[in-house]
């Protein structure tokens, strides 16, 4: 079996993933010379070149890019055996969502994972932005959108049917809880704010100014002005149940918003090769069913 040196392969590694010398070497803390004639010397073992160089920069050959995705495949799975075999600390799986869904879906029930893998830890990092997943060390992300990520897997989590909720104060005892008691300046929004336009679209209420009322700067703020009496939430069934069993919050008697975006568990297909990143996976996909019970 033929090899190629390791150093020209992370170099190569380097630059199909930034299409950019200077971005390499950068990354690696070399020059970018250094980094070109360890990418010439790869092409020239293998016989064929794995770029097209362009006056706007670099493009990957088809052979280039499928020895780049088996390269990253064959240079993480070094990593992490690396990893293991000189730590004795439990092993990590490092997750990003935003502090929304942290909050309110994934911390409450990591409790039965720690319990079920107690060697393993799983790291939360909280975000709004969209994070690098190979180049930020990170196993998995939540991604809130239609669940296509080029060059990701992805699988649902949470379907995205949307309800309006509020406190009981905000409701006159003894009466339903209809749309007819939301007024347009106790509409409690996320950073996204158009959900409420939406609603009302698919309801056929047209009185009501859809971007009225108070910005928050994501999800969870919006339930917790929610539970305590400020307005009116359109939020995700799934992210209140536990509101919504102990009273916390009533879901008004109203149209059930179904959108083609949902929640989606995002990670590279070779992070399920480690048997760690799979335990997680099982367990997070099986909460997600009993979520949608």
């Amino acid at each position: 079996m033929k090899l190629p040196a390791l150093v020209s392969i992370r170099f190569f590694e380097a630059t199909a993933r930034n299409l950019s010398v200077k971005c390499a070497a950068e990354e690696l803390h070399v020059t970018s010379g250094a980094v070109t004639q360890q990418v010439r010397k790869l092409e020239e073992f293998l016989g064929r070149p794995l770029f097209e160089r362009r006056s706007r920069g670099l493009i990957l050959t088809t052979e280039g890019l499928d020895y780049y995705l088996a390269c990253q495949e064959a240079l993480t799975l070094i990593g992490r055996a690396t990893d293991k075999l000189m730590t004795n600390e439990n092993q990590v799986v490092l997750v990003s969502c935003t502090p929304g869904f942290a909050t309110q879906w994934l911390v409450p029930r990591l409790q039965d994972f720690m319990y079920q893998a107690k060697d393993i830890d799983v790291r939360v990092s909280t975000s709004n932005r969209k994070v690098d997943l190979r180049k930020e060390g990170i196993h998995f992300a939540v991604r809130h959108g239609m669940g296509e990520y080029p060059g990701l897997q992805s699988k649902v989590l949470l379907a995205d049917d949307l309800i309006p909720v509020c406190s009981p104060r905000l409701i006159t005892p003894q009466k339903t809880a209809t749309i007819d008691f939301v007024r347009e300046e106790l509409l409690l929004h996320d950073e996204h704010r158009g959900d409420w336009r939406l609603w009302f679209n698919a309801a056929g209420i047209n009185h009501i100014k859809s971007d009225s009322g108070i910005v928050f700067v994501n999800s969870n703020a919006v339930i917790e002005a929610a539970i305590a009496g400020r307005g009116f939430a359109l939020v995700h069934r799934a992210l209140v149940q536990s509101e919504l069993a102990s009273g916390l919050l009533i879901a008004l008697e109203s149209v059930t918003l179904k959108t083609p975006i949902a929640y989606h568990l995002v990670y590279y297909p070779d992070t399920l090769i480690d048997s760690v990143s799979r335990r997680f996976f099982d367990w997070i996909i099986l909460q997600s069913k009993k979520s949608s019970i």
